[in-house]
């Protein structure tokens, strides 16, 4: 197998041209590369790949069906047909009082919130603690010690949410209520529990038609057994004062961890899981979700949000990338949390110039890829010889190469490509548990997103314009 996956990797070009003819549709663990019969396998593009374009296909506005508002006006949620857009109201400086107004809200709404929520912070306990039978202390203590360094605006808010949602109810137990522990857990899942795939892409300059920048970011984690978190897709606008940036972050309704953020400056940022193998610690470490919505709250560019964030890596819990874009810059920040010197992994702010891993290739030039490995030069190699991380970043090469300048409609053709007929998971771009798209045109400031409904995902999703 070493001789094999060695062999590979000094093919990247025609691992690349099967990916394209095949779809990649190859069913192997994240362990292994593909097999040597891999070219045995291949079947026709038809049957892999829908390339129907969005050329022309306009993303469109929704009316609100029905708008609820806290007491105090903190707090209003718009519900639209794909989604809830929420507005909350920090120019005051309380967060207590605008999380307080955010649960008041939601619980005024007729959602069952708790059927929403309370199964999918369960099924990712499971899976990140599956010995617990029932009793849920090592949880608790993880989330006590991680809400310590959580900055104390955020800790005021959280509680003030979770006092109001919960009702006074306490403990952990999977019983149909949401509890004050459960809504404070929802806030801090991709640092207490874990992330899952996602995968991002940049365009600019010469490879974009307008020059402008184009980002897109795919956000995968489990939807629940029934796509319940298909209900709760949420947009929500926080308002800030003073000197503060306001921003907008695209997750689910009552999230107010950062996953994904665009603020006024333009700065656009999403997360995405970046597995090295080391032992979970939680002991005196931040929330990464939080620390990038401070950054996008209060600084100016993207450059200095991704330098803030490397700064901050060995006080992470887990390692990540970052897609961080404005409209002059595009970085990745490489956030690993080790500093043992255990692994050769370095925390990095990766740019379109930064030497990759040997016989990794990434052929077009004002672009950029994200998958869930770290890719820069001298890095632990968890990516050339996992299946689903390579096999994706030379998918995104092959198809990134296909046309000499990309408009939105060729970023969206390419992130929704793949055929929902297909189920091999962990290999595709547009996968079954890929939760929303957002594709941002930094040359007319539209944002559109495709949210996946109860259904499940779609051959050829329909985008909102959001923005």
């Amino acid at each position: 197998m070493v001789k094999m996956r060695e062999a590979l990797k000094r093919l990247p070009a025609l691992v690349s041209v099967l990916a394209l003819l095949a779809g990649c549709g190859l069913d192997v663990p994240d362990t292994e590369m593909p097999p040597s019969s891999v070219v045995s396998t291949l079947e026709p593009v038809g049957e892999r790949l829908n390339r129907e374009s969005y050329e022309g296909e306009e993303a469109q506005k929704e009316e609100a069906l029905e708008s609820y508002s806290s007491a105090d006006g903190r707090c209003v949620i718009e519900k639209k047909p794909s989604y809830y857009e929420v507005y909350l109201d920090y120019s005051d400086g309380d967060y207590q009082a605008t999380g307080k107004a955010y649960a008041e809200t939601i619980l005024s709404l007729g959602l069952d919130f708790s059927a929403v929520l309370e199964p999918y912070l369960f099924e990712n306990i499971d899976g990140a603690f599956p010995n617990l039978d029932g009793d849920y202390t090592p949880v608790v203590e993880r989330i006590n010690e991680l809400k310590k360094n959580i900055p104390d605006e955020y800790v005021k808010e959280m509680e003030g949410f979770a006092e109001t949602i919960s009702g006074g109810k306490r403990g952990m137990e999977s019983d149909g209520i949401i509890s004050y522990e459960e809504a404070l857990l929802m806030h801090m899942v991709p640092d207490c529990l874990r992330d899952t795939n996602c995968n991002a892409l940049s365009v600019w300059g010469e490879k974009s038609v307008t020059g402008e920048r184009i980002v897109s970011r795919t956000m995968e984690w489990p939807m629940g057994s029934e796509y319940q978190m298909c209900t709760a897709h949420a947009v929500t606008h926080f308002n800030m004062g003073g000197d503060k940036n306001s921003y907008s972050s695209f997750a689910v309704l009552g999230m107010l961890d950062m996953l994904t953020g665009l603020n006024d400056k333009g700065v656009f940022a999403g997360i995405l899981d970046a597995g090295t193998l080391l032992d979970y610690s939680c002991d005196g470490k931040k929330c990464y979700s939080y620390e990038l919505r401070y950054a996008l709250e209060n600084l100016p560019d993207a450059r200095s949000v991704g330098e803030y964030m490397v700064a901050e890596s060995k006080n992470f819990t887990f390692s990540h990338n970052i897609i961080i874009t404005d409209k002059k810059d595009c970085f990745v920040a490489e956030d690993c949390v080790d500093d043992s010197g255990e692994i050769s992994s370095k925390s990095t702010l990766r740019d379109k110039d930064t030497p990759l891993m040997e016989d990794i290739v990434w052929d077009n030039p004002d672009s950029l890829c994200v998958v869930n490995a770290f890719v820069t030069e001298g890095s632990d190699d968890h990516f050339s010889g996992v299946g689903s991380n390579y096999l994706r970043f030379c998918k995104y090469n092959a198809w990134v190469g296909e046309k000499e300048k990309m408009s939105p409609a060729d970023i969206k053709g390419i992130v929704t490509r793949e055929n929902t007929e297909w189920d091999t998971n962990f290999q595709k771009i547009y996968s079954e548990n890929v939760y929303h798209v957002i594709i941002y045109d930094y040359a007319t400031g539209e944002l559109d997103i495709c949210f996946t409904g109860t259904e499940g995902i779609v051959d050829h999703p329909k985008f909102v314009r959001i923005l």
